[in-house]
């Protein structure tokens, strides 16, 4: 089953295969909601050819919408994605410095 998923890319490696197709792998990040709030879950994923190349050109801490389906490999859930499409990186915000902070 097909599955459309925005994510984070956590992590991030990739090489070629001897027959010149583009492989990555690595841990993403997605987030799911419930009544209990938001919760995030990591989960690996492999990219080959053309989702490879989106992946490795978006880098890590990017965001974007992967869409694949999870494959379970030696016991162990992993998203194969078909198609990445890169939305942008993630805003962060730095921690406010208390020094810095203007009183009028």
């Amino acid at each position: 089953m097909m599955s459309v998923m925005t994510v984070e890319i956590v992590s991030l490696s990739n090489k070629l295969t001897t027959g010149g197709t583009a492989v990555c792998r690595g841990i993403l990040e997605f987030s799911n909601y419930s009544k209990d709030g938001e919760t995030k879950t990591n989960l690996s994923y492999e990219g080959y050819g053309a989702a490879a190349v989106s992946l490795m050109d978006a880098g890590v801490y990017s965001n974007g919408i992967a869409i694949g389906y999870v494959d379970i490999v030696d016991r162990t859930p992993v998203f194969k994605i078909n198609s990445f499409i890169h939305t942008g990186l993630p805003i962060r915000v730095a921690e406010e410095d208390p020094a810095m902070t203007i009183f009028s």
